[in-house]
């Protein structure tokens, strides 16, 4: 048994620990000898953080929380609380025989940057391509002193890793391009794998909460879920429903989203009869998706959208919903390309809108097995955590 330590820095309104990395850490387990220690760093509530807890029972793994001190200024608590999580994880490491240190992203690995190696392996999880990220949606300058501590930071991570995980193989040339001794090898690719048991085509709950939302059986629903943003392609999913929706009416838009609010702003006043928004536990979100025909996974294909690997993508997926996806995100349009019932949205393309709509016209009686039987080898949970272990085993 190896004990790995996961470490990772989260605000209160993510989801990814209880909602992606713990089934994935816990089928890691399920599927090897590595039992995995987690250390968030987090501004979450008390609530927030005894539900994380909570789940990292369930999933059989050791959870801690760390608070992150926001105030009176974020970028001195930030600074402080690295200072003291530096100090943390040192006695951690010790008291507990870590012997792999897995930090996820910048900050994390800000700190396992100031820890003596001795016996420890190091395996950094890129998590795509963070920093960028920051440039391209946040408005990181890239000339700012922030970004270049960033990035020293995340260079020396790269070079001392012994292993680096990324969630894309677009990722791995733009981050060795910034070693000097370029290593390809210590780079591995891992999938955010889904319970494929829990997403998966379901007739009976189709019937259901279509009855339950008076959608009628020959209504066409399209279908997006997750967070809201410009960055998500709010405009581009509004402009397919409008061109839809302006041919043929009988078409329900149900938008499954913890923001609200960013919707209700948004829609406009002869589209609100026809657009559903709805908050649903993470529970019922394969209930609700059952009930879709189509589903978007648009994002806007910035820079730094090439280390991503949407999660939705698979969710959807693995329910075998016929899905519009924006090209140059990640390895999408190679994984596409092997699933049916699929269309590549090409941001750069001045008719995208209406082939999308032409897409969304042609499909007839989806066999929804058949598009989560190719979808599985891209995005089921034992793949995801074989992807780990490969990447984990490499260390020996």
């Amino acid at each position: 048994m190896k004990n790995v330590l996961f470490i990772t820095w989260d605000g209160p309104q993510t989801s990814y620990m209880e909602g992606l990395f713990m089934p994935i850490l816990s089928q890691v387990q399920t599927q090897s000898q590595y039992k995995f220690h987690i250390i968030q760093f987090t501004w979450g509530t008390a609530e927030k953080i005894a539900a994380t807890q909570k789940a990292a029972q369930e999933f059989n793994l050791i959870y801690t929380s760390r608070t992150v001190i926001r105030k009176p200024i974020t970028l001195l608590g930030n600074l402080y609380t690295l200072y003291k999580g530096i100090r943390y994880l040192k006695k951690y490491i010790k008291n507990n025989n870590i012997s792999i240190v897995m930090p996820r992203s910048t900050m994390p690995a800000i700190m396992v940057n100031q820890i003596p190696k001795r016996k420890l392996k190091i395996v950094f999880d890129a998590d795509g391509l963070p920093i960028e990220e920051r440039v391209d949606f946040s408005g990181l300058s890239s000339t700012s002193k922030q970004y270049q501590f960033f990035k020293t930071q995340e260079i020396k991570m790269l070079m001392q890793a012994n292993v680096v995980l990324t969630r894309s193989n677009k990722a791995i040339p733009i981050l060795l391009e910034q070693l000097e001794h370029k290593k390809p090898k210590k780079f591995w690719v891992v999938l955010n794998g889904r319970n494929s048991n829990f997403f998966k085509p379901n007739s009976v709950e189709r019937e259901r909460i279509r009855l339950k939302l008076n959608i009628a059986q020959h209504t066409k629903v399209l279908v997006y879920c997750g967070s809201l943003g410009l960055q998500y392609g709010w405009d581009e999913m509004m402009a397919i429903f409008c061109t839809y929706f302006e041919k043929n009416s009988n078409v329900l838009f149900l938008i499954l989203t913890g923001n609200v609010a960013f919707a209700r702003k948004r829609i406009p006043n002869e589209l609100k009869e026809s657009i559903l928004l709805k908050t649903v536990s993470f529970a019922e979100i394969p209930n609700y998706l059952s009930v879709a025909d189509v589903a978007f996974a648009i994002r806007e294909p910035k820079f730094s959208m090439q280390g991503v690997a949407p999660i939705k993508l698979g969710e959807y997926l693995l329910m075998g919903i016929p899905t519009i996806a924006s090209a140059g995100i990640g390895d999408t349009e190679q994984i596409l390309n092997a699933i049916p019932s699929c269309f590549l949205y090409q941001h750069q393309n001045p008719s995208r809108v209406n082939e999308a709509v032409a897409f969304i016209e042609n499909l007839h009686n989806t066999n929804f097995e058949e598009i989560r039987k190719y979808a599985l080898p891209y995005f089921s949970i034992e793949k995801s955590a074989t992807s780990y272990c490969n990447a984990l085993d490499s260390l020996k």
